[in-house]
């Protein structure tokens, strides 16, 4: 089942985002994230910018967040920013697809005409399941990311959803 985010989901999100911070490279976070910080972040996600929660056996497993992009510039109210990030035993079982789907669903019926996605080049299987749910990539900045020793490019997809 997939849901909107309650403030009771905030602490399951942080325990699958800083999961993902500290398995590393697939998020440009290096350090845990706080409840504190994700609750402030949750409170920024209302309306149209919303949180979705996916439940397997009353547990949340994974979310997708559809966020401003470049918040606060009204030249872009029709454009938004998706996220997602699942617990790591919840990955490769189609619940990535399967949460990106419902938020390009609730971005469409929110008004929005277009959705991008930011990602690190070694996550290759993001960008994947991305490009499988009708996301084109628009472009790299190449070198953007160091993370330990290493440099990274972030990958930009984007998906018109008049299509």
């Amino acid at each position: 089942m997939i849901r909107n985010a309650s403030p009771a989901d905030i602490e399951d999100i942080v325990v699958i985002y800083n999961e993902a911070v500290l398995e590393g490279r697939l998020t440009g976070d290096l350090e845990p994230v706080s409840i504190d910080d994700r609750r402030a972040w949750y409170f920024e996600h209302q309306d149209r910018y919303a949180i979705f929660v996916k439940v397997v056996g009353g547990a949340v497993v994974g979310y997708a967040a559809i966020s401003p992009y470049r918040k606060g510039r009204s030249a872009f109210h029709e454009t938004c920013e998706i996220s997602y990030y699942l617990s790591r035993q919840h990955r490769s079982k189609g619940i990535g697809r399967e949460l990106i789907d419902h938020a390009i669903e609730q971005a469409r019926n929110s008004g929005f005409r277009l959705i991008l996605a930011m990602i690190l080049e070694c996550n290759q299987r993001s960008i994947d399941v991305l490009v499988g749910a009708g996301f084109s990539i628009l472009g790299r900045l190449p070198n953007a990311a160091r993370i330990g020793e290493e440099y990274f490019d972030h990958f930009y997809l984007f998906r018109d959803m008049r299509s």
